[in-house]
């Protein structure tokens, strides 16, 4: 617990850094070299862990290429984003998050069978927390200055949907390539030991990054067209 909140308060503090300290100009060049982080993680362990695909313990086959494909392109689509789109994406993942958690503590007495495969412990009640929190972030575009568009209205209403499915997503990948913590693979490449302890405690870039890969893939495909 004590090195998942160290590892916590690091994220936080590289965050206000790049969004405060350097006038948020540098914020989605940030995000890319994590997503990129992410890329090399998965790399990593596909090459150096051996895994093995059981039908019957996790779906849907191959969740680490659909994981591996969808960081790319939000590696990808994340430059093209304003800073206050992107930090309205996390804002969002956040919330999905938050409302997951509390929800499903307090009132998850369903489990949710459609992901038990995945994710044993996940609820429905947990599912419909993530979606209804992420709406509390409608009010903080009026902060960023982000107009209230049809378009931005239908993210809205897919966001937190989409969080969850990113989150099932990266578990899938972790249990079919037989790992618990992301980045183990990448943590044991020399190269790499310069910035093992930022993310000691956790499961890795990864975990910090699935909901928002797959949100930031989401609002791109969404919000470009009305640009």
């Amino acid at each position: 617990m004590k090195g998942r909140l160290i590892g916590a308060l690091w994220i936080i503090i590289a965050l206000a850094i790049f969004y405060f300290g350097l006038n948020g100009e540098w914020f989605p060049f940030f995000f890319c070299l994590c997503l990129m982080m992410c890329l090399a993680e998965i790399s990593a362990i596909s090459d150096l862990k051996p895994y093995q695909v059981k039908p019957s313990a996790c779906k849907p086959h191959d969740a680490w290429r659909f994981e591996y494909t969808i960081v790319y392109f939000a590696a990808i689509f994340c430059i093209l984003l304003k800073k206050e789109e992107l930090l309205l994406i996390i804002i969002v993942c956040s919330l999905s998050d938050t409302g997951a958690f509390t929800f499903g503590k307090l009132f998850g007495k369903h489990k949710a069978w459609f992901t038990s495969a995945i994710s044993p412990n996940k609820t429905i009640e947990g599912y419909i927390g993530g979606i209804v929190f992420t709406l509390l972030a409608i009010p903080v575009c009026f902060l960023l200055k982000i107009a209230i568009t049809p378009a931005l209205i239908i993210y809205f209403l897919l966001g937190g949907f989409a969080a969850e499915i990113g989150d099932l997503l990266g578990s899938a990948t972790k249990r079919q390539l037989q790992v618990k913590d992301s980045g183990d693979g990448i943590r044991n490449m020399p190269v790499f030991k310069l910035i093992e302890y930022p993310i000691r405690g956790h499961g890795g870039y990864l975990d910090r990054m699935d909901s928002i890969s797959l949100n930031i893939v989401l609002f791109t495909i969404i919000m470009v067209p009305w640009k």
